[in-house]
């Protein structure tokens, strides 16, 4: 975590101090949800193809102490997903994704501001013969990392309550590390940038169970980071989101 989001967090920590009552009061989440791609847009370097609808399984919690609350998602490594195109021929993708954000809710709990960090981890295998591994087997590594800042909302509604978010990613860094069976190594670092909305519906269902049903939005977009900036990869989808949060 870099220390502009150190430094964030620290202030909505001593805030909440300050403004929180002398009583705790803790509660926690934990959960699963499949969230599919549909009509998802992977642009890569010279190249674009709409990804399949694709289930991505999210793990995700949240522990909140009176108005202060910790909420983070995360993708564990996936297996090598296939795709085939015209121009990168076949290709395996394998991803992974950790978030996590500190909030600091006002009164009632209603409205809340956050800080925390964005980490995607990714890996790509190219069978396809091209001009920098003429024998094909090229991979790329690519992590890439920043800070995000968030304002969120949680109204009551029926039998639970609706929750809407909207994070924005102003810088997001990394290397792209590309291996070849025929050549050495090559590093390139990357800037980026991305935007996140999401809303969705969670519904008690039982004394210690509650249902999510939501929509999200996400718009990721990263350039090399040299004078000329080419564009590297863009990733934008609509993720219906459904699942399940255990109350601890």
């Amino acid at each position: 975590m870099n220390g502009l989001v150190r430094g964030c967090a620290l202030a909505l920590a001593l805030a909440a101090a300050l403004v929180a009552p002398a009583r705790a009061d803790s509660s926690g989440d934990l959960g699963l949800t499949l969230n599919p791609i549909l009509g998802g847009i992977h642009d890569s370097y010279d190249d674009m193809i709409h990804l399949p609808a694709i289930p991505v399984p999210l793990l995700e919690g949240d522990y909140r102490i009176d108005n202060v609350e910790l909420t983070g998602y995360g993708l564990p490594p996936t297996i090598p997903i296939p795709y085939t195109d015209a121009i990168q021929g076949s290709v395996a993708l394998r991803l992974s994704i950790l978030d996590a954000t500190l909030r600091l809710w006002g009164p009632g709990r209603f409205f809340g501001v956050g800080v925390g960090e964005t980490v995607y981890n990714q890996t790509t295998h190219y069978a396809t013969a091209d001009g920098y591994a003429p024998g094909g087997d090229e991979r790329q590594y690519s992590r890439i990392a920043g800070a995000h800042y968030e304002v969120v909302a949680r109204l009551p509604f029926r039998a639970g309550s609706i929750e809407t978010s909207l994070r924005y990613a102003p810088v997001l860094l990394g290397t792209q590390v590309s291996t070849y069976s025929e050549a050495p190594s090559r590093f390139d670092p990357e800037r980026g940038e991305q935007i996140d909305g999401s809303v969705r519906y969670v519904h008690h269902v039982g004394p210690h169970m509650d249902a999510v049903l939501g929509v999200r939005y996400v718009n990721f977009t990263a350039a090399y980071d040299i004078p000329s900036r080419p564009h590297s990869d863009r990733n934008a989808a609509v993720l219906p989101s459904f699942g399940y949060l255990w109350r601890l």
